[in-house]
């Protein structure tokens, strides 16, 4: 018996570091048959070579200017969907977006597909042109009514979909997880008591790091080198020897990359952004078995075992100057813990919903 037929698309290029929407999808090819399309950025130089094994994969071409410009975001919407009734011929028994724009991508679809909207980011909370914004808020309005699942990676996400109409019967959250095969459970291992003190953050460097508290740090800590290790979108990271830029690393090389890291650092800003997110990150941290210094906000509260948590750019410096933050739990601890967080399991979840 074929498998149905599943259209996955994603806002964000496949080259782009490996996150939610390459786990959904590649997971999901054990359910379904799956055609994934995404656009293709015009930045090459933060991409990354990532495995498409068992996907049918597309890249849409846009005209650059859509998060900035509302008239290109319109324009941009029949461009992708012609490309997409072009190459998609068969039937779709099921169509999943994972951001608003993409909606009007798949409206020849709309109404003769199950439709499933992956809600894995506050769309409206980026920042943006308040004309691009408001276009993305019609177009969320529009996606949660037609939907007929909504996913949510948070319990605030969840609470946002419903309260922008979305029937809350039909909204389940479905975390972010964890990928054992890149990311092994290893050792435990304490900060180093004096010398050299190397931490490292990865994934897309953007305007929701707190820049303050890397300078405060390096400031308090002369020993400390900070490694920032993945695509630099926000252009303002300070100009510091011991502030290092290092390009995105293919999902897979990634544990190698930061295995010379005494601790590991999300050291976001906290807003209305980062409030509804769920991070990959710290699935990953906690697999790695090195000490983890976090903002915080309560949808982190089920780290709280495995993470310390600062408040404000001082007690992040204060803190890795100090050297003060406690050894991870032991590795059975941490993978008793990961095991309830799989991808397999959150794809898993999904696929139950998806049933068509």
């Amino acid at each position: 018996m074929s498998k149905p037929h599943l259209l996955f698309a994603s806002h964000v290029d496949w080259g782009h570091i490996w996150q939610r929407p390459h786990q959904v999808a590649t997971g999901l090819t054990k359910y379904f048959k799956v055609t994934v399309a995404a656009p293709t950025s015009r930045r090459r130089d933060l991409q990354v070579d990532n495995p498409d094994d068992g996907l049918d994969r597309m890249s849409l071409l846009r005209v650059p200017g859509s998060i900035r410009f509302a008239p290109i975001l319109t324009l941009n919407n029949p461009l992708c969907a012609a490309q997409l009734r072009a190459r998609v011929r068969s039937h779709v028994d099921c169509v999943m977006v994972t951001a608003p724009e993409c909606l009007p991508w798949v409206a020849p679809w709309v109404g003769r597909s199950k439709l499933a909207y992956d809600c894995m980011d506050d769309a409206l909370a980026f920042h943006a042109d308040d004309a691009v914004r408001r276009a993305k808020a019609g177009l969320e309005r529009t996606l949660l009514a037609r939907a007929d699942v909504v996913f949510a990676t948070s319990e605030r996400l969840r609470e946002h979909c419903i309260a922008r109409g979305a029937t809350a019967a039909k909204v389940f959250e479905v975390s972010n997880g964890w990928d054992g095969r890149a990311f092994p459970v290893q050792p435990s291992r304490a900060l180093p008591g004096a010398g050299p003190l190397t931490v490292a953050y990865f994934g897309t460097i953007d305007t929701w790091l707190d820049t303050s508290a890397l300078e405060a740090a390096v400031r308090a800590c002369p020993e400390l080198t900070i490694r920032l290790i993945g695509p630099n979108e926000c252009r303002y990271v300070p100009a510091h020897p011991r502030i290092v830029l290092c390009p995105p690393v293919p999902h897979a090389k990634l544990a190698g990359a930061v295995a010379d890291a005494d601790a590991f650092v999300l050291p976001f800003r906290v807003t209305e952004l980062t409030r509804s997110v769920d991070p990959v990150k710290m699935y990953e941290y906690v697999a790695l078995g090195r000490p983890v210094l976090s903002a915080h906000w309560p949808g982190l509260e089920r780290f709280r075992e495995f993470v310390t948590f600062y408040d404000g750019p001082e007690q992040f410096a204060r803190l890795l100057a100090e050297r003060t933050l406690p050894a991870p739990p032991s590795a059975p601890t941490r993978a008793a813990f990961l095991e309830r967080h799989t991808w397999a399991a959150r794809v898993l979840a999904m696929a139950s919903v998806l049933r068509v």
